[in-house]
């Protein structure tokens, strides 16, 4: 397994694109050039650490997915969900004693 920039840059415009945004749009959010953005998706430069980072949180995925193009298995999908469902239950939990006080 090795990286591959062209390839990462065209997750990174997949995402994008999914995501209803433009070159433009993504490019402030990220606090980069639009024109470095374009470089990223043609895979011509690579983000950075911290760019990927911020990446993951703005399309909600993971480094795996962003880097080397590795997706969620369905039984860690599953596991994620079943933890996401509960962290939104004890927060309902904690807003209700909260309220309470």
């Amino acid at each position: 397994m090795y990286f591959d920039s062209y390839a990462a840059g065209k997750r990174i415009q997949y995402l994008r694109k999914v995501n209803g945004m433009t070159q433009e749009e993504l490019a402030i959010k990220l606090n980069i050039s639009d024109r470095h953005l374009r470089r990223i998706e043609r895979g011509e430069e690579a983000p950075s650490i911290d760019l990927f980072a911020e990446l993951k949180e703005t399309f909600r995925t993971t480094l795996d997915y962003l880097i080397v193009g590795h997706s969620p298995s369905e039984e860690e999908e599953l596991l994620r969900k079943k933890i996401c469902t509960k962290l939104h239950r004890i927060a309902r939990s904690l807003d209700a004693v909260a309220d309470d006080l």
